[in-house]
């Protein structure tokens, strides 16, 4: 198969014959240059033919910089060339205001762009101007090389491209270089017409542009030939004394249409073809084809709408082939929403999977919760989900996942008494409050000897929080009421994290003298218990409230 591609590029190489002439002792090839050293071999072969006819030279005498993106005037100067137009090199005055043949950068282009104008590739960008340094976008190459080839008629007539990447106005004309085979769509399945063109697409798309001229050029010479062959026939007929008998003319079979009709998807290519050197003239509009009335059929129709496609094939000396028909309806795919939607009614998920959410343009289903999502959506008893309802379950299952992983860290921890991996952030996480830095010690003692077993849930752990703050609160407290302790006056805010009620700011510096009485006062008692309890503020506290 390999030797059998690369005898077919060959025979397209040995077409391959500009009009401009090999430059004498260019020896220049692609492996001169270090970024075209890892082409593929019929790659490479494109690039030497171009190279070596003298249509394109490296950015440097190492590097062909073939990531790099083209302007205007290295884009005339290659359509130029490629489509045989004649060019005036003694040419020094441009019709465009933009071009003059003293630019350093662009001057050297001024006889190709005049000749690019006067053939119709381009009338430059408005206002009599042609911007030879500008970038040239993927849609605007399509253009000029589908001029190139005598084609302009035929695009503004083919259905355009459906792309968003696309401009209304390029439409027919990517559609065009597309079914030539000039450019390529991206990875992505876009075309990405408004994106700049780089070198790399000018040398691929200006080889199989320059291919198909060749052939154009081959096909007229044959018609003329054929042409003058039927003239001198009838001039030989006319001169005659006695023609002899005109043969019964054969008819030229009809054309095919493969596929021959029926539901297609969207963006579906129709090829039709004919016997010998018949030419096929067709419709799109359900109207009967003729030799007046009728596109020439040259790259596959296509079909992005319902349409019946007719054709005939002609040929001289032959009677006209009788019409075919091919009708066309367009299949419109499941949507990966309606497939969701569909599992969920039926409970049966088979067909759906982390592409399938993805592609409904629902985020952060992975392999390891798309299980779990798809519990929720069943659990719901629903058959019919928006994206963004979807969305919203797909959140809460992995917040739900995200706190239980916090959750279980805790407990780990609290079991082995090996904290490195929770801090604060992680009680956060597991939706567990009023855990700080300041606090973080006491509530890992208190966890690590609460009473309750383990596993804990998040309600226990929260409760123990709360324990070991009040406690820390309480502690608090009584630094302050102890002379020696060196505490700072608790405020409201304190009694209340302690768990203490019935201080506010009005009664707040009262409570604080009877507390500080009771304390000492409990201190000084040999018969009594001195104050160490958060019972036994309390106790103070509604004492004085009942007074």
């Amino acid at each position: 198969m390999r030797k059998k591609m690369v005898g077919l590029l060959m025979a397209v190489l040995l077409c391959f014959h500009f009009s401009v002439s090999f430059a004498a002792g260019a020896t220049k090839t692609s492996a001169d240059f270090t970024d075209l050293k890892d082409l593929d071999a019929a790659t490479k072969a494109k690039f030497d033919a171009l190279i070596s006819a003298g249509i394109f030279n490296g950015v440097s005498e190492s590097k062909f910089g073939i990531g790099e993106e083209m302007n205007r005037a290295q884009l005339a100067k290659v359509a130029a060339l490629i489509f045989d137009l004649e060019v005036n090199k003694d040419l020094t005055t441009s019709s465009f205001k933009d071009v003059s043949a003293d630019d350093p950068a662009n001057g050297y282009a001024l006889p190709y762009i005049e000749a690019v104008k006067t053939a119709g590739i381009t009338a430059g960008n408005g206002e009599g101007n042609f911007a030879p340094a500008g970038k040239v976008t993927k849609e605007q190459l399509a253009t000029f090389l589908v001029r190139g080839l005598g084609m302009n008629e035929e695009a503004k007539a083919t259905a355009g491209v459906n792309d968003s990447t696309v401009s209304n106005w390029a439409e027919g004309y990517v559609a065009l270089a597309l079914g030539l085979k000039l450019l390529d769509n991206g990875a992505d399945g876009k075309f990405g017409g408004q994106a700049n063109a780089t070198r790399d697409l000018l040398v691929t798309g200006a080889f199989e542009a320059k291919g198909q001229y060749v052939a154009q050029v081959e096909q007229k010479k044959k018609e003329e030939e054929e042409k003058k062959k039927e003239e001198e026939k009838k001039k030989q007929e006319e001169q005659s004394w006695s023609p002899a008998p005109q043969p019964v003319q054969a008819t030229v079979e009809a054309p095919t249409a493969l596929p021959a009709g029926g539901a297609v998807v969207s963006d579906t290519q129709v090829s039709l073809s004919a016997t010998g050197a018949a030419t096929i003239y067709y419709t799109t509009d359900g109207s009967t084809p003729t030799r007046t009335n009728g596109l020439v059929y040259s790259v596959p129709i296509v079909v992005n709408h319902a349409m019946t496609v007719k054709a005939l094939a002609v040929q001289n000396g032959m009677r006209d082939s009788d019409i075919i028909s091919a009708s066309y309806t367009i299949i419109v795919p499941k949507s990966a929403l309606d497939v969701i939607n569909e599992a969920s009614e039926s409970h049966n998920w088979n067909d759906v999977n982390v592409t399938t959410f993805g592609d409904a343009g629902v985020t952060g289903v992975t392999t390891s919760n798309v299980s779990a999502v798809i519990d929720a959506l069943d659990s719901a008893g629903r058959s019919s989900w928006t994206v963004s309802e979807i969305q919203a379950i797909v959140d809460e299952v992995i917040d739900d996942i995200t706190k239980q992983s916090a959750l279980d860290l805790i407990n780990a921890a609290s079991a082995s008494t090996v904290w490195t991996d929770v801090d604060a952030t992680t009680f956060a996480t597991a939706g567990i409050t009023d855990v700080a830095s300041d606090n973080l010690s006491a509530v890992q003692y208190y966890l690590e000897t609460g009473a309750t077993p383990l596993p804990r849930t998040l309600a226990q752990i929260q409760a123990i929080v709360v324990e070991a703050i009040q406690a820390i609160t309480v502690d608090a407290i009584y630094a302050y009421l102890n002379p020696f302790g060196g505490g700072s006056a608790p405020t409201v805010e304190v009694f209340a994290r302690a768990g203490i009620t019935g201080v506010d700011a009005v009664n707040l510096d009262a409570i604080l003298d009877e507390l500080s009485l009771a304390y000492q006062e409990s201190r000084n008692n040999p018969f009594g218990t001195p104050m160490s309890t958060k019972q036994d503020i309390q106790d103070v506290v509604d004492l004085f409230l009942t007074v």
